[in-house]
């Protein structure tokens, strides 16, 4: 199954060489929280991770 991040309203990713950060975003577009990974579903586990 491929993840498709444009159906995700609130989530912004990017992408710096090899590495990817996961951010929730707000209406106005700021960041609330953000995490990094290898891989873009380790960035959303890893933002995730620091919400708990």
């Amino acid at each position: 199954m491929e993840l498709n991040t444009n159906q995700l309203k609130f989530l912004k990713i990017n992408q710096f060489g090899e590495s990817y950060s996961a951010s929730l975003v707000d209406n106005k577009e700021f960041e609330i929280i953000k995490g990094y990974g290898s891989t873009v579903v380790e960035a959303i586990n890893d933002m995730h991770d620091n919400l708990i």
